[in-house]
């Protein structure tokens, strides 16, 4: 099998699996306007900003970071590969729901694909300037570039299964885009980004509701038929990873009250945050020359109040409390049978005793002495 024929057949499943596939926040594939695009995608960071309220009775969508540049060939002039870049997005962003007033780019190309636009709205596009990267300085070391629209889409029949719903993104060409000088910055708003874990209702109560982050890039996923035509007729146009720094990031506040239980790959570093006090961070490098690969961060976590994790500790100290008390309760229970056994025969006994006594008299039990003659 060809490197080319690989790549198809990845790229294919991963662009079939969006619809059926677990929720969680998963691949990515970036699509050219052109076909054979002379570029790469370099560097790539996918960040996810955890908070507390994120994990709430009922969450808003999480805003995940794409933040990424585009390297041109060496000694090639940025203005010669000019052109939108798409990202196909495996999950549904929030936005306004039906498709009047979507992007017309976008809904002639999901509907001419036999898809139907659910949602559309637009995502906000910035770029940060190297020199204030890692300064703090927020907003004003950022440019906005505008907004990128984008449009989730299904397939009818699909959505009667169950099957998930993507997302189309198309990210309009700006000069700061392949500068070496500026990282772009991608704000989606996604949806179910963070599951909780199935447990029992003993096991939840007892540690609390869990939850699950899941993020990465070339996530294949299950093979299934509902995507294959959107991809199959940009197959020629995917633009890959070049061989350049490439992450996936989880940032988690208030790590006080933060407990993570479980994280994969073991790959994964996780380390307090260098910029952000009170943070955590999980952290898992890609590899590019597998952009084609699932390669997927997974973090099990679950935050509590107070100082420490009371729930475990109150509850078990609960039922120590009530099997003692129990365990007291039947040993009171049983010493309070005997007792009432052992005064019920030293009340018998004196009973017992005179009957004996007469009938060793030859006075019939039950009767009284004969009466004194006269």
């Amino acid at each position: 099998m060809t490197r080319r024929e690989r790549l198809v057949r990845a790229l294919a499943a991963a662009l079939l699996a969006l619809g059926l596939a677990p929720t969680a926040v998963s691949a990515q594939v970036f699509i050219a306007s052109k076909p054979r695009p002379e570029f790469w995608i370099a560097p790539l960071f996918i960040t996810a900003n955890i908070r507390q309220e994120d994990v709430a009775e009922h969450p808003g969508p999480l805003t995940l970071q794409v933040s990424f540049s585009v390297a041109p060939p060496p000694a090639r002039d940025p203005a010669d590969i000019a052109q939108d870049i798409y990202l196909l997005w495996p999950g549904e962003l929030t936005g306004t729901a039906g498709a009047d007033g979507a992007d017309p780019v976008l809904a002639r190309q999901v509907e001419n694909a036999g898809f139907k636009v659910l949602a559309h709205g637009r995502a906000p596009l910035s770029a940060r300037s190297r020199a204030q990267m890692g300064t703090g300085a927020g907003a004003a070391g950022r440019r906005s570039l505008g907004e990128a629209p984008f449009v989730t889409f299904a397939r009818p029949e699909g959505l009667a299964r169950g099957a998930r719903a993507a997302s189309y993104i198309r990210i309009p060409w700006k000069p700061e885009l392949a500068s070496l000088d500026w990282l772009a910055r991608l704000e989606l708003p996604v949806k179910g980004a963070i599951t909780p874990r199935r447990v029992s209702w003993l096991e939840e109560t007892f540690w609390g509701r869990r939850h699950i982050l899941t993020t990465g890039f070339g996530d294949l996923g299950p093979p299934a038929l509902g995507l294959f035509g959107l991809y199959y007729e940009r197959r020629d146009r995917i633009v890959h990873l070049a061989r350049e720094y490439a992450m996936v990031i989880a940032n988690f506040g208030d790590s006080d009250h933060l407990k993570i239980e479980e994280i994969s790959p073991p790959s994964a570093v996780r380390r307090p945050s260098r910029v952000r006090a009170g943070a955590e961070v999980v952290a898992l490098s890609l590899l590019p020359s597998q952009d084609s690969t699932a390669q997927s961060l997974r973090v099990q976590f679950h935050y509590f109040s107070g100082r420490i994790n009371w729930r475990p500790i109150v509850i078990s100290a609960v039922i120590l409390l009530v099997t003692n008390f129990a365990g007291v309760l039947m040993l009171s229970t049983d010493v309070t049978r005997r007792i009432r056994r052992r005064r019920r025969r030293a009340r018998r006994r004196p009973t017992e005793v005179r009957a004996a006594g007469r009938r060793g008299a030859g006075v019939p039990a039950g009767r009284g002495a004969p009466p004194d003659k006269e």
